[in-house]
């Protein structure tokens, strides 16, 4: 430990010195034992008296975040490895046993570090648990500052991160490795940065480029599905050659393709999208957006899952925060800060820009296409949030320029257990449209796509059954039997276990049920009686996907998936 910077006076120091050493020697060391002592209290010289020695002051707490496949496995050993060699604590999950006290450990290891690294290759890109180790350092480093420092090493990938990611790490500099490149010299990088608080080299960059690799090693090469759609591979028009861009083969419409695009080309409406997560609310929204503009319509799609904390502060700094995000995307000729009148509530300046910016000049119909609108309904102001949505659609019986807005409104989660008053939300106007699961002639679409691994019209049902028609496990079972060769046999076999194919998606559920205990009983209920005792509970496991049913005495399971997962870990 440090030695005391008040030491005792240093006359007292040696009264009681060993028989038979001369009295100079003492007060040699004496002055010696002040230095030392001054210098210490300096934090320059340190001792290891009667506690051992000291870690030194660099000494940093840090969780490797990665995907368990090749060569990320690898890499994040032999960086544990370096930065322990210099006397980093690391933590990595290969000694983890996944089960119900996983999902707390990770959570815990996370929370205790101070530096986190995340290796992003193209798989780890697609991992449900590396995003969510991600948000939750996203999360600590606002709440912590400088405190906690996020490291990126990219892995052999230099695309754009997918959206959701990117909300996350975009802002932050990172180190690339590339294939057959030493990987010494990235861990250096990345011990000079944790030894010297600083950023890592390298600077991401936007690009069409970036947004083709992407597509590249996504939808564009074998269908690898991304846990989170990503807007900006929605399908567009390229001005120049006249063609298509960006376009998944593997995507499958449904009837809500349709339903979505009569609703956004009428005058004056309001649709609700509900459905589950991963279920392609955002694809839909999306590819909605992308054909409105092509044809012509002024069209603004915004997800409100990676707005900032600060922006939620207040209902005014949301609803200025909206009004600058519509000037910057319509390029109005009025500006925000040109009407905003402080004496006027939020919801009135919000509504005034947008009738003076948008809806009064002689232009193309108006698209806003909300996303993850979920993201509010904890927030004490959210019932004058929807209250203004539904305002603007009253408004539309008496001001005719508010018939040229067309709302969409996309949500998985039950409204009325969050909104004091669903008669002053816009959820209950308007159309609703649903999005449903895969039926079978979808999954056997879907099997053609991915070249056919399915075989039998009988395989194809197991597949559906498997995954309840669930479209990312769907097109994550495909992609997976074409790329490893796997028959519908070999898939059931490896599905329910945490490092197959599945186990992000599941680990994901099960971290997320650590931290809700009654959610929790509530689903071992459903698991063991087909029935939930407690309505909201069975509300919020149907909204997160985990189960069906009408009512919560008929609730069940989604799919043979989660129940064998759900059995063996809850």
């Amino acid at each position: 430990m440090k030695i005391a910077t008040k030491a005792p006076r240093h006359q007292g120091l040696f009264d009681n010195k060993p028989l038979g050493v001369p009295s100079c020697l003492c007060d040699f060391v004496a002055k010696i034992i002040i230095i030392l002592t001054f210098l210490g209290g300096m934090g320059i010289v340190t001792s290891d008296l009667n506690e051992g020695a000291k870690e030194r002051q660099t000494v940093s707490k840090c969780f490797i975040s990665y995907r368990h496949v090749k060569p990320d496995e690898d890499l994040a050993k032999e960086l544990e490895k370096s930065l322990s060699q210099q006397g980093h604590k690391v933590f990595v999950d290969t000694q983890l046993l996944v089960g119900a006290k996983w999902a707390a450990e990770i959570e815990k290891q996370i929370k205790a570090s101070d530096t986190f690294i995340v290796l992003l290759s193209a798989d780890s890109i697609r991992s449900d648990m590396v995003r969510q180790e991600v948000y939750l350092a996203y999360t600590l480093s606002q709440e912590r500052g400088e405190k906690f420092v996020i490291l990126p090493i990219r892995v052999d990938f230099k695309g754009e991160l997918p959206y959701d990611l990117g909300a996350y790490l975009n802002a932050i500099q990172y180190a690339l490795w590339t294939a057959g490149q030493p990987f010494e010299n990235t861990a250096a990088q990345v011990l000079k940065a944790m030894d010297n608080r600083e950023s890592l080299p390298l600077k991401g960059e936007s690009g069409e480029d970036g947004l083709q690799e992407l597509y590249d090693v996504t939808d564009g090469k074998d269908g690898a599905p991304l846990p989170a759609a990503d807007p900006r591979l929605a399908p567009r028009l390229e001005l120049d050659t006249g063609t298509i861009k960006l376009d998944s083969p593997f995507y499958i419409k449904r009837q809500a393709d349709a339903e979505l695009l009569h609703q956004v080309l009428k005058n004056g409406s309001t649709t609700i999208v509900k459905a589950p997560r991963q279920m392609g609310k955002s694809s839909l929204l999306a590819r909605a957006h992308a054909e409105a503009k092509q044809l012509q319509m002024r069209s603004w799609y915004f997800d409100f899952q990676f707005i900032d904390k600060n922006h939620l502060a207040g209902l005014d700094t949301l609803f200025q925060y909206l009004a600058r995000m519509i000037c910057r995307e319509f390029k109005t000729a009025l500006k925000p800060g040109e009407c905003w009148d402080t004496f006027l509530g939020a919801k009135d300046n919000l509504t005034d820009f947008i009738r003076n910016a948008l809806l009064e000049d002689a232009g193309a119909q108006v698209l806003i296409l909300l996303d993850e609108v979920d993201r509010l309904f904890d927030c004490p102001f959210r019932d004058d949030f929807f209250a203004a949505i539904r305002g603007w659609h009253n408004l539309r019986a008496t001001e005719e320029c508010w018939n040229k807005l067309n709302m969409v409104i996309a949500h998985s989660t039950e409204p009325y257990l969050w909104i004091q008053d669903i008669n002053q939300s816009p959820f209950n106007v308007g159309i609703t449209v649903p999005l449903e699961d895969f039926d079978l002639s979808r999954v056997r679409e879907s099997n053609v796509k991915h070249g056919t691994p399915l075989k039998t019209d009988n395989e194809i049902k197991e597949l559906a059954d498997l995954t309840g028609g669930q479209p990312y496990l769907v097109r994550l079972a495909l992609y997976t039997m074409k790329k490893n060769n796997y028959s519908i046999a070999q898939l059931k076999k490896v599905a329910p276990d945490d490092r197959g194919p599945f186990g992000d998606h599941l680990r994901r559920f099960a971290w997320r049920l650590q931290a809700e205990k009654e959610l929790k009983k509530s689903l071992q209920q459903i698991l063991d009686k087909g029935a939930c005792a407690e309505e909201e509970h069975f509300l919020r496991l149907r909204a997160g996907g985990l189960v069906k049913g009408e009512t919560r005495h008929d609730a069940h399971m989604r799919c043979q998936l989660y129940e064998d997962y759900f059995r063996k870990h809850l």
